[in-house]
């Protein structure tokens, strides 16, 4: 039953289990025992799962109408953040969450598997992952993803994020429907670079202009064999020496071959210009052919626990 109640600029750390935890997985029917409209900002997290490993900086169950922002997570051993609970298509009270201007890194440290830097579940209408900087998640085996929509995650937006330097791919979609990237930067994926698991009659997502620069690995891993997904005007570049556009395979598919299939018409192989990719600065450079295809800078200035932030009381009304 927990409404409109704020945790603001606290420091949590050196913790058997998560941080902040949201509702719960029972789903309530009770007006007054609803749990939504939280204001989660200007914390800091680290030091997480001391005891019990597979702990969550922050998770939000059964909850809608959150902003989780400005937050700085990193040092646990799974996932930095999590919003859901239902595991596939039913209906959930967890809609309308803004995510958005968190740093988020070194998750997952090698010691379990299956997690993301961002983790989604169910149908989350309205929901918005955005200017969220997620790097370095490392998982043990398979699953370290830097945004991951698992089960039945639906009409979700990701947009403005910058992804780099995660084990399994940068964005991974198990199964859902409707969601949407686009203006994301996904960089250094190990193994791949986006990852799409369970093929569907529905669209599983749109994904437009993007730029995946990678210099390791695939593009594009797991299931691509149905055309249920949408991909245009998006940059893609393989930095390794030995590559060139000709060489580059979309799920084993020249571009030619993979346009043949409808996907990438408009989108090209080309270097984006980063400002300095080896150091993890990825402003672009003027002239940068990112720009022609409509991709936008992204400003991460404010990623994480404000600088100057001040504590003020929200109008809840």
């Amino acid at each position: 039953g927990c409404q409109r109640c704020q945790v603001v600029a606290n420091e949590i750390y050196d913790l058997g289990a998560g941080g902040i935890r949201v509702g719960e997985t029972a789903r309530r029917q009770e007006p007054f025992e609803k749990n939504f409209g939280q204001i989660i900002t200007d914390n800091h997290l680290h030091q997480l799962g001391r005891v019990f490993a597979p702990a969550v900086g922050v998770i939000i169950f059964q909850s809608g109408q959150n902003h989780i922002a400005h937050n700085h997570i990193h040092d646990l051993y799974y996932t930095a953040i999590s919003v859901g609970w239902n595991w596939g298509y039913e209906e959930t009270p967890c809609r309308e969450n803004i995510i958005e201007s968190n740093h988020l890194h070194d998750v997952g440290q090698g010691t379990l598997s299956d997690m993301g830097g961002i983790y989604t579940l169910g149908i989350q209408k309205g929901t918005v992952l955005r200017n969220n900087l997620i790097h370095d998640v490392n998982s043990y085996s398979y699953g370290g993803w830097g945004l991951y929509t698992d089960e039945g995650s639906t009409s979700i937006l990701m947009e403005n994020n910058v992804v780099y330097r995660c084990k399994s791919a940068g964005f991974h979609q198990h199964y859902g429907r409707d969601n949407v990237l686009r203006n994301n930067i996904f960089a250094f994926g190990k193994e791949h670079q986006l990852m799409r698991t369970r093929e569907e009659e529905h669209i599983s997502f749109t994904f437009t202009n993007n730029i995946v620069y990678f210099d390791s690995g695939d593009l594009l891993g797991s299931n691509w064999k149905n055309e249920h997904y949408q991909m245009d005007y998006n940059l893609y570049f393989d930095a390794r020496p030995d590559t060139s556009a000709d060489t580059m395979k979309f799920a084993g598919a020249s571009l030619a071959d993979w346009r043949q299939r409808g996907h990438d018409g408009q989108s090209i192989i080309a270097d984006p210009l980063f400002v300095d990719p080896k150091n993890c600065d990825f402003r672009l450079k003027p002239g940068s052919p990112a720009l022609r295809l409509g991709f936008k800078p992204v400003d991460l200035s404010e990623v994480g626990v404000r600088k100057n932030f001040r504590l003020q009381v929200h109008d809840t009304d």
